[in-house]
Formats: structure tokens, sequence, C-alpha cells
């Protein structure tokens, strides 16, 4: 599972890889594993004919720098993909929000001394100046206890947003793009329409589905989630002008009733975040494991496979 292939200052997610690196990544796949389509791992795992070296390439969300970095290092190497869309943002124009939010926290380096109201709480942003070079402070993953004032609010702001609404997470973002610089970063933003053509183009890459807003499923009502992933499908469909089988949880948020809405949706299989291996024994097609590949040397790669 990948997201980013990037160089990121602030990555408290740990979502972006170096270039260089996913394409040592890429090359020892090919030279090692049995690559293969999303939708071929899920029949051959279905047939039982499954290879033990088998592996599938997943994208979330749709980067631009996926079509600019990683996109030449698959068609070199012959490695099919699976991008899985939040369609909501294609020719938005917007950044997605967990990249803008963490570029005006974590990237602020004046001092800040306010309030901001989201979702029912009042978070402080309260800090001073801090040096721009502190690698220190950029190297700080959110699973770890936040160290500064900026990664507190940070965290806070976004567990809040990740499950609200998303008439209620814009109006948050509104009013903190009031008070801090916009992201500068072109590859950082979701591709467009012409974008995702041209990641499809050769046929080595498919498109599945990965919800309309990018919203926690399970903090839906079942019509709101319902739409997210019947809309989400719809879009991929005419983006790619093929069927479209598959489908990935934002943040892997998912639990049996939103697994039976994927299913009534039309989708055959559905990807999660749970970092394991394909069994092959009584496997749910609707909670398939990934390997989320971290920034690390190639031999923490081989280790992990």
């Amino acid at each position: 599972m990948y997201h980013r292939v990037a160089r990121v200052r602030h990555d408290p997610w740990g979502i972006a890889v170096h270039p260089e690196k996913f394409e040592e990544q890429m090359e020892y796949v090919k030279r090692h594993r049995s690559a293969m389509p999303m939708d071929e791992l899920v029949q051959q795992l279905s047939a039982g004919t499954l290879p033990a070296d088998a592996v599938a390439i997943t994208f979330d969300d749709g980067y631009c720098d996926n079509l600019v970095h990683a996109k030449a290092v698959l068609t070199r190497y012959s490695l099919p993909a699976c991008l899985f869309l939040a369609t909501g943002y294609v020719d938005r124009g917007e950044h997605f929000w967990w990249d803008e939010l963490a570029n005006m926290i974590l990237e602020s380096t004046g001092p800040v001394h306010c309030e901001q109201k989201c979702g029912g709480e009042t978070i402080l942003l309260d800090w001073p100046q801090t040096d721009v070079t502190d690698d220190a402070a950029s190297e700080w993953k959110a699973w770890n206890e936040p160290r500064t004032a900026r990664q507190k609010a940070y965290l806070a702001i976004w567990r809040i947003l990740q499950r609200s609404p998303e008439k209620d997470r814009n109006a948050v973002m509104e009013s903190l793009r009031l008070r801090f610089s916009k992201i500068q970063d072109p590859l950082a933003k979701p591709m467009n329409a012409d974008d995702v053509g041209r990641f499809l183009e050769g046929g080595l890459i498919t498109l599945g589905a990965h919800s309309v807003s990018h919203s926690a499923l399970t903090s839906l009502s079942k019509a709101e989630r319902q739409r997210e992933i019947e809309v989400s499908g719809q879009r991929c469909r005419a983006l790619s002008q093929a069927h479209v089988t598959g489908f990935a949880y934002p943040f892997g948020d998912m639990n049996p009733d939103v697994q039976c809405d994927v299913a009534a949706c039309g989708y055959s299989w559905a990807c999660s975040t749970e970092g394991a291996w394909l069994t092959g024994e009584q496997q749910n097609l609707f909670a398939l494991p990934r390997i989320a590949v971290p920034n690390a040397p190639l031999k923490t790669f081989i280790s992990l496979l």
C-alpha cells in the first residue's frame, strides 16, 4: 500500500516514499515476486491457485506525484497497479485536507496565539516562533506522543476532522486558511481528470473506488455511506471507461455493515489497511489486508515481504 511517491518535510502519517526508494522497491518486486493486478490476485485467491510469492501494488487517494514519479517506474518494470481514487477531489483544485492541515500547523514558523472551534471543541493554538530547520520536529509521526504545541494541536484537530461531516470539516479548514499560509507543493495536489487519464494510459494501472470525500465511513449514516461508496464507483467507471470491481476504505475505517454496503453496491472485493498477509484460508474478500510501505531502506522492504 502506497499513497505518495515524493519527498515531504512533514509527513506525520508516514505516507510518502522517496522516488529513489520506490524504484528500488519496484525493481526488487520485479525480480523476486509475482506481481499481478488486484483482480487477478483476488481471482486466484478465490480459486486457491495464488502463488506464494504473489503481490499486488496499490495506491490510495490519487496524488499528482503518482503520475510524475511512480508511473514511469511502473512502466519501466511492467508492473501492474491499482489506484484507489478519492473521486470528490478530482478537478476540485484543492489539496487533501490532512496534507493542508499538516502544512498549516506543522510548517508554521511564526508565533501563533489563538483558539480554533472544531467539532464542538475549542483547540488552543499557542506557540512561539520556531526554527524552520528543526529536523527532529519534522520527523515526528502522529502515532507517537506529541512533543511540541504544534504537534499536539495538529493531532487534536486531525482526530476531530477525521470523523466530522464534510460540511463541518470544510468550515474548519476555511477558518484555518485565514490564519495560515497555503501549501505550495503542486505534486501534493490530487490528480485532475486529465491526469487520471494519463495515469491509466498503457493498461498497467486500473482504478478502484475510495469514496467521494474520503470520510470515515463508520461515522456516516447508512444513506450517506451508500452514496459515498456508490458515487465514487460511478466516477471511477466514467474516468476509466472500464468496470470497477474494487474498493478501499478511507483510513481503513470499516465494520461488517460497511462491508455489506460495499458488496451491495456491486464491488467484488475491498481492501483494508490491516497490516497482514493473505492466508488463503477463509479470506474475507471485503477486508483484504495490505502492507503499508514505509520510506525505509530496501532491507526493511524485503523484511516486510
